[in-house]
């Protein structure tokens, strides 16, 4: 019979056969399982070795001897029984001997174990922690539904409430619709009682309000007419002092310019006489003179043109529709070479025109319409706007070359508009025919004061804007070049120094407030010119003006006089002549 040991079903370490350490003979293991097979079957069976007894032997020396037992008398020889005593110790120290494998197979087996309890452990707290989930979701969705159906019952309780509500509220209308329509019923039994009774008190105030409202105004009626006749006579009585206070006034200051003129125009006929021959032999005129032939242009203008015109059928058509084309030129002009070109050519055209030339009534006529439109032009656009001057001037300059007798009209119509400013010189006191002036009317229409539509005339304001606006006109004139023949003397340039010298000596034109406006528009257009042509005799000018617009011009008199208007024209004044001198140096 053969001894072996239990094996494990699971895998293990490979058990590797070793040599024999037990110091037995070089026989087989046929031979031990036969000695154990005969040991067996003698009926001796090997003890089973304690638990104390389990562990390992470094070699055969230290295995302690076997206790001694009676032996049985073996018919066996002594040599045999060496072998089978020899084997059962083999046996007996190879039960004993630690094997590594059952160790790690028990290792395995408590692996297992601890690893099946924590795994079992982990599984039921998983389920334990699966069931409480569970748990908490089914309260939710129990406590869920609950909430849904206490929101269904309160959402069934409102509807109820508010049909409930309703119910009330139709019922409490109808109640109030039922007292109302009782207490109407009842107010207007008491307000047909109280109309009545009101319609008898109506009429007793209505009857004592009307007698109370016709005394009112019949103390009102006599309050009014005595506040009346005296507001009338107050008014009366300040319109006469203020008509005779503006009237005396009026008179005062003509007298005083009367008498300033009087006595200027003496002392300046004694210097003309005593330079007249020096005069006539420079081919010079005076102021007067100028302003006199002028004045003579201008009538024959009138008589051998426009009202010759206007009084022939015939003429007048053509003279007509040229007039409404030459406002129409002078009206699309602008301040650019090619519009500047072409509306000269075409106002040329229109006086000149090439297949038919014009009869000598509608030309001057014409010329006249002209000169008109330049001018009104010059006191509406250049008022407004100081560059539209240069484009005005530059279509005038180009007129004054091409059109025959263009240079008196232009003048004369100039002098008719803003009176003598453009000469300059005082109002004389005859006409030109030596006719004496009707009335200070005259006066005022001569010096270029106009009327509106109402027969006001108008404002010193209005009048003084519409000369700076055809002086600018007239200064931008003289201020442009010749490319060909030079102008007439009126529109040449040292007519520019001829006009200062006269503005100057006169003191009754610069002591006016139209008077400094003007002397700074000749200024401001022509004096940074004048100072590069004259030079040290346009300064000695310009000290001139700079002390007058300082000091005074004498006698109690001040450039620009003391309006406000004129204080501010002598500070302009001031301030461009500081500024020419400044450009000069």
């Amino acid at each position: 019979m053969r001894f072996t040991a239990p094996r494990s079903p699971s895998s293990s370490p490979e058990r590797k056969r070793r040599a024999s350490t037990f110091g037995l003979n070089s026989s087989s293991e046929s031979d031990v399982d036969e000695v154990v097979d005969l040991e067996s079957d003698s009926g001796e069976s090997v003890p089973e070795s304690s638990d104390s007894d389990s562990f390992c032997y470094g070699s055969e020396s230290e295995i302690p001897p076997l206790p001694s037992k009676q032996k049985k008398l073996s018919s066996r020889p002594s040599r045999e029984q060496n072998q089978i005593d020899d084997t059962i110790a083999a046996i007996r120290l190879r039960t004993r001997h630690h094997d590594p494998y059952e160790e790690w197979e028990k290792d395995m087996k408590k692996d297992s174990l601890r690893a099946a309890r924590k795994n079992y452990n982990d599984s039921e707290a998983h389920f334990i922690h699966y069931q409480n989930q569970r748990r908490i979701e089914d309260s939710k969705r129990l406590a869920a539904a609950f909430k849904q159906d206490e929101m269904q019952l309160i959402q069934k309780l409102d509807g109820l409430r508010l049909q409930q509500q309703a119910r009330e509220k139709t019922l409490q209308e109808k109640l109030a619709e039922r007292n109302e329509i009782l207490w109407k019923r009842i107010e207007a039994s008491i307000k047909l009682e109280q109309d009545k009774e009101q319609v008898k008190l109506d009429e007793q105030r209505r009857v004592r309000e009307e007698a109370e409202k016709r005394r009112r105004e019949e103390e009102e009626n006599t309050r009014r007419e005595e506040e009346r006749k005296r507001d009338a006579e107050e008014r009366k009585r300040r319109e006469e002092e203020g008509e005779k206070r503006k009237k005396e006034e009026e008179e005062r200051r003509l007298r005083e310019e009367k008498e300033a003129a009087i006595q200027e125009a003496k002392e300046r006929e004694e210097r003309l006489k005593s330079e007249e021959e020096n005069r006539k032999a420079a081919g010079m005129t005076t102021s007067e003179e100028d302003w006199k032939e002028a004045r003579k242009n201008l009538q024959v203008v009138k008589t051998q043109g426009t009202r010759l015109v206007k009084a022939t059928p015939t003429l007048k058509p053509t003279w007509s529709s040229a007039r409404r084309a030459i406002t129409a030129k002078i009206g699309q002009l602008t301040n650019d070479a090619e519009t500047i070109n072409r509306v000269s050519s075409q106002l040329v055209e229109i006086l000149l025109p090439i297949n038919r030339p014009l009869p000598p009534p509608v030309y001057t006529a014409l010329l006249s319409a002209l000169a008109k439109a330049l001018v009104l032009q010059a006191e509406t656009e250049i008022t407004a706007e100081k560059r539209s001057a240069i484009p005005l001037a530059e279509v005038t300059f180009n007129c004054l070359e091409r059109l025959e007798g263009f240079s008196e009209v232009l003048f004369a119509k100039i002098t008719q508009r803003i009176g003598p400013w453009a000469l300059p010189c005082p109002i004389p006191e005859k006409d030109f025919d030596d006719r004496p002036w009707k009335d200070n009317q005259e006066v005022r229409r001569i010096q270029g004061f106009r009327s509106g539509e109402d027969g006001v005339l108008e404002t010193q304001s209005q009048y003084t804007d519409r000369v700076k606006g055809v002086m600018r006109l007239y200064f931008s004139v003289l201020k442009i070049t010749p490319k060909k023949t030079p102008l007439k003397k009126m529109f040449q340039l040292p007519r520019y120094w001829t006009w200062m010298a006269r503005l100057l000596g006169s003191k009754t034109l610069l002591a006016t407030a139209v008077g400094a406006e003007v002397l700074f528009v000749a200024l401001e257009v022509l004096g940074a010119d004048a100072l590069q042509i004259w030079g040290y005799q346009f300064v000695k000018m310009l000290r001139v003006i700079y002390d007058a617009s300082t000091e005074g011009l004498g006698g109690g008199k001040v450039l620009g006089g003391t309006t406000p208007d004129g204080i501010a024209a002598r500070a302009r004044v001031k301030l461009e002549v500081e500024s020419i001198m400044k450009g000069g140096q």
